[in-house]
């Protein structure tokens, strides 16, 4: 395994080397769209790298199925790249992708050249099909077309870290004052000094901007580790406030994703 240097800044970026996979990795900050190029052509997945950095996309890739099928199950994705003309098992794979939970709404890019193996790789779910020889501006045009439904994707499992104050109300009306560790849509972690049972009921106060817009929501303990942290699934009592909340995890998101773009291009090899 060799470790080249990243020059990333703060999140850190490293290429990891072995004999069968290539990987960019990071502390997430949970805005990074990932995609997965499993190819052994290396002037393909050179091209969707450098393409995909290009949107602050940060890709993996793989010269062999073994181990992917397994990654697919554990590790989230909004992009996969498939090469159909040179890897064996393109089509279950992409079948198996397409029936994970987590990565079924992935956009999907296959590499095909007949037309049976085209035809294959759109029966198995592909979004969009290429032919060799590839055509670098048809895929860069493709790539950034589908970008707004891979950020949409992002975004529905976005979850911000921030600290805010969040101001909790118990059932027998204890009022506690707590710290959020992150935020999403329907839910957050916090940080307190008191411990929760699972499916405990609590009024929220949620203060986003520091004396400025409220979240006012009835939430459910998901769980608590006993060591001053719980999860809290919640419902905001109004279709408004929760609309305050989206429009600022919107604002967040856009702007962990600049950053994370502004990141990854500093990693681009210097010409």
């Amino acid at each position: 395994m060799g470790l080249i240097p990243s020059g990333a800044g703060r999140h850190g970026y490293v290429a990891i080397i072995d004999w069968r996979f290539v990987s960019c990795k990071t502390i997430s900050t949970a805005a990074e769209i990932r995609a997965l190029a499993v190819t052994p052509d290396p002037a393909l997945s050179a091209a969707f790298l450098d393409m995909a950095r290009e949107l602050g996309i940060l890709t993996e890739v793989s010269s062999l199925l073994e181990g992917v099928q397994a990654r697919l199950g554990r590790e989230k994705y909004e992009a996969v790249l498939i090469d159909f003309d040179s890897v064996p098992g393109a089509a279950p794979a992409l079948a198996m992708l397409r029936s994970n939970p987590s990565n079924r709404a992935a956009v999907v890019f296959a590499v095909a050249s007949t037309g049976n193996e085209r035809q294959i790789a759109l029966n198995s779910g592909a979004n969009f099909v290429f032919g060799r020889p590839l055509d670098g501006q048809e895929l860069r045009r493709t790539l950034y077309a589908a970008y707004g439904a891979m950020a949409q994707e992002r975004r529905r499992y976005f979850r911000c870290a921030a600290e805010l104050p969040v101001f909790l109300t118990r059932a027998d009306g204890t009022d506690l004052t707590a710290t959020t560790g992150n935020i999403s849509a329907n839910g957050m972690s916090i940080m307190s000094s008191a411990s929760f049972t699972m499916g405990e009921r609590v009024g929220i106060t949620l203060d986003l901007q520091n004396g400025g817009a409220h979240v006012l929501a009835l939430g459910v303990v998901a769980w608590d580790d006993k060591h001053g942290k719980t999860g809290i699934s919640f419902q905001c009592v109004r279709p408004e406030l929760q609309a305050n909340l989206n429009a600022w995890l919107d604002a967040q998101f856009a702007q962990e994703r600049e950053n994370s773009t502004r990141d990854l291009k500093k990693t681009a090899p210097q010409s």
